[in-house]
This record gives structure tokens, sequence and C-alpha cells, in this order.
């Protein structure tokens, strides 16, 4: 199978799996959201950073080594497996003790049982690593969707099975927890992979070499990124908190599953041709043209109908996160771009790059936090927006210059996709702009997007559209 059958199908599979998982999440968002309060996911919201710190620190870029590794030794698999599990441990054990101070710091005494629940995730996710590097690793792409398709429909049912028995707040713990738990369970079931009793620091060194700068990056990261639901759950109220975690989540089912498909499939197999400077940039060029191809209508739509989204899904209480949607939404227009961007650097090798970019961005995003802080919730969001897309355009230019894909060719090859987006949204816009929205004209405006994005797409470029209806046609082969 050559590479542009392995990427297809690769395509194929991820894809599926994770449109799969983003509808059950928007169905158990929704359920919840009509259930419970905004305060209920400010909870959760204040803990996601203390999971997210931990994760980063287990994983150590492993993962990404492991894949990028061309022949792990089983001593080096266990003992990356090993030392996962035991920084686990050690990790939940802190966080089990510092939970009073959690609560106490945030004013919630809820959070201290809270905390201790839904941090478990931190050991479950550690588990399954080495499974889950080694399958995507072989590109065995279809049992990773499976997996992480069957946890997600497991904690959907518990979930929302809890939320209308009355017990609140808990339904979204079981949701965060349960998911972990069952893909790493069905990952040990299904893989034939087991650790030896091995442990070598000499294999340690070798992928912390690779790791520790991703790492950094990663910390870096997350810390500053979720410093936001910190201060603004320390320094305003909950229900802000929540409509502002809300209004960007909703976002990310738009963002996340297009860049976890990109991430999953790519990495790997274009890792095989790291080697190939040509292959490798013709890759990535086709890579970057479906992906702005795909993207950049829906987030368009999403922008001109924020407001609508949130009444129609989550329900009228909820309408203050339209706002805070708009301006996701505004700030990932160039997201999916960066994070291909990223797995350029990683495939390189460059990973101390990614650290320098991660130090730049991340200053930005804390000098905008201080200045902000005390201007309300949504200058600090606008703010977040911008020192996102001036972190973005770093990444991206990094990352071109690593593939030697100029501005010219960038231009050549996705000029009419992004001018055509843009155009056909912005007429939407016009001819609806004095209209009431509802339900009907949403799903009317986003069939008017999307036939007329196709049409005019196919006028102007047909090679590039004839090459989206091949993928649509292999999938439906599969």
């Amino acid at each position: 199978m050559g590479l542009k059958q392995k990427t297809i199908f690769g395509l194929i599979w991820t894809s599926a799996g994770t449109l799969v998982n983003g509808l059950i999440s928007i169905i158990v968002t929704i359920v919840l959201s009509r259930v419970l309060e905004p305060y209920d996911f400010a909870l959760i919201a204040l803990l996601i950073v203390f999971v997210a710190v931990s994760n980063v620190l287990i994983d150590s870029g492993f993962t990404q080594a492991i894949i990028r590794d061309d022949n792990p030794s089983q001593q080096d698999l266990s003992t990356v497996f090993f030392f996962n599990f035991i920084m686990s441990i050690i990790l939940y054990a802190i966080l089990f003790c510092l939970s009073p101070y959690i609560a106490m710091f945030f004013d919630a005494p809820e959070l201290e049982l809270l905390a201790k629940v839904v941090f478990l995730v931190i050991v479950f996710n550690s588990v399954s690593i080495i499974q889950n590097a080694m399958l995507n690793r072989e590109l065995r792409f279809a049992w990773v969707a499976g997996a992480t398709a069957l946890s997600y429909i497991i904690g959907g049912i518990v979930s929302v099975v809890i939320a209308f028995l009355g017990f609140g707040v808990w339904a979204i713990v079981a949701n965060m927890v349960i998911p972990p738990f069952a893909k790493s369970l069905i990952l040990w079931v299904k893989s034939s992979w087991r650790p030896l009793f091995a442990f070598s620091f000499k294999s340690l060194k070798k992928y912390l070499h690779f790791g520790i700068f991703l790492t950094i990056q990663g910390l870096i990261d997350v810390v500053v990124t979720n410093l936001n639901s910190i201060f603004i759950g320390k320094f305003y109220t909950k229900s802000e908190l929540g409509y502002y975690s809300q209004g960007g989540k909703m976002d990310s089912y738009v963002i996340t599953p297009i860049v976890s498909v990109l991430q999953k499939v790519t990495y790997p197999i274009l890792s095989k041709i790291k080697n190939d400077e040509e292959r490798l940039k013709e890759g990535y060029r086709k890579i970057i043209t479906m992906t702005l191809f795909t993207y950049l209508p829906i987030v368009f739509f999403v922008i001109i109908f924020s407001d609508p989204v949130i009444v129609m899904f989550l329900g009228e209480k909820w309408s203050d996160a339209g706002i805070f949607l708009k301006i996701s939404a505004i700030g990932s227009l160039i997201y999916p771009l960066q994070k291909i961007c990223e797995n350029i650097v990683m495939v390189k090798g460059k990973t101390r790059q990614m650290l320098y970019m991660a130090l730049i961005k991340q200053t930005l995003r804390i000098l905008v936090m201080f200045l902000l802080i005390y201007k309300g919730v949504l200058a600090l969001a606008w703010g977040f927006m911008l020192t996102g897309i001036l972190g973005g355009i770093l990444y991206i230019y990094i990352g071109m210059k690593y593939l030697g894909y100029t501005l010219g060719e960038f231009l050549c090859d996705n000029g009419k996709i992004v001018l055509l987006s843009f155009g056909v949204s912005l007429l939407l816009y016009i001819i609806l702009i004095n209209i009431e929205f509802g339900g009907l004209y949403i799903i009317m405006g986003g069939i008017f997007v999307f036939c007329g994005y196709l049409f005019l797409s196919y006028l102007l470029n047909r090679d590039r559209t004839r090459e989206w209806f091949d993928i649509i046609r292999a999938i439906r082969k599969r």
C-alpha cells in the first residue's frame, strides 16, 4: 500500500472514529447543558488545568518519540510504560493531598471530592500510552478509532443517566473519567503488547532527549492557556466562567476533530518519509490544501451563526456564551494550519524550536492577561484570541521554513480557497443580516454555504474539488 493509499485509509478510519466521538460529545453536552447549570460546568473547568498538566508530564513526548523511532525494542517500550505509570501514581497522590487547598482557593468546598475523582483520569490515561502509540505507529488506525468511539459511547450513556437521576455535576465527572478508563481497558484486551519487567535508563534517556523540549513546551502551553479559567474563576463569577468555557468548547467540536484526524494520521505516515525532502513537502502541501478546503467554510459559518447555534443546541440560558463562541471561532481560523506546521517541526526532530515558539506565544498571553484581568471576561477573551493568532503565525512561519514551503507557493495552492470560503460566508451574512435567526435558518444557511462553496470551487479549481470527492468516494467504499 502506497503513501497516498495509507493516508486515505488512515483518514477514513480516523475521520469515522472522530466523527462518532464528536457526535457523541455534542449530544452529551447538549443534554447535560439543558439539565445542569453553568456553575456545574465552571467547577470542572477549574480542574481541567491540573489534569492537562499531569498528562503532559506523564507522556513527556514519549508518544511522538515512539512513533518516530524506526525500531523501538521491548526494553524501550517497557521502560516508558513503567515510567509513565509510576509518574501517574505520584502525581495523583500529590493532587489528592492538594484537593482541599484547591477547593479553598476557589472558595468552592464541593471541589475537594470532585477533584479526587476527576484526577483518576491521570492514572487511566497513563496505562495505555504504549498501546496507543504502537497501534498508530503500525498505522492500525481502525483499532484506535474503534476503542475510542466505544469508550465515548459508554461514558456518554452513563453520564446522561446520572444527569437525569439528579446527581448534577457528577454527570460531567462521569463523562470525563469513564472514557479514558474504558479506552485503556479495551486497548489492553485487544493489544498483544505486554510490558516486560525491565527498566533501562539508557532507553529512558533516548526518548527523553527527543521529548524533553516537547514536554516543557507542552507544560508552558497547557499552564498558560488554562490560566484564563483559573483567573476568571477566581476574580469573576463561576457562571461567567461557565459561559466562557462552554462557548469555547462548542467551537472545539469543530476544531478538535479536524486537528485530531490530521495529527493522528499524518504524523506517523510522514515520519516514515522524513528523510525524503521532496516527498515530505509534496505530502504536506496536499494535506494543508485539503485541510483548508474542508475547514474554512465550516469555521466561517460558525463565526456568523455563533449566537443562534448556542441557543439552538444548549438553550436560552446559555445565550451569553454566544459571543465567546464567536471569538473562539475567529481565533481558530488558522489553528489547524498551525498544528500541521507543528507536525512538520516534530517530524524534522526540531523539538527545541517548539519550546522557543511556546515561550514567545505564552509570554504574550501572560502579558495580555495581566493587562486585561480587571477589564472583564469579554476583554480577556478578545486578548487571548489575538495572542493565539499571533502565536499561530509564528508556528506556521517556522514550520513552512523547515518544509521549504514559500508564501508564494502557499498562496498559489490555497489563495482561491481562502477567498472563496470568506466570500460565500460574507454573502450569506449580507443576505441574512436583518433576519431573526432560528434553527431553520441555521440549517438552511449551512446547506446554502455547503452547496454554493462546492459549486464555485468546482468552477474555479476542478482538480482540487475532484480530489475531495475522491476521498468521499473512498470512504463510501469502505
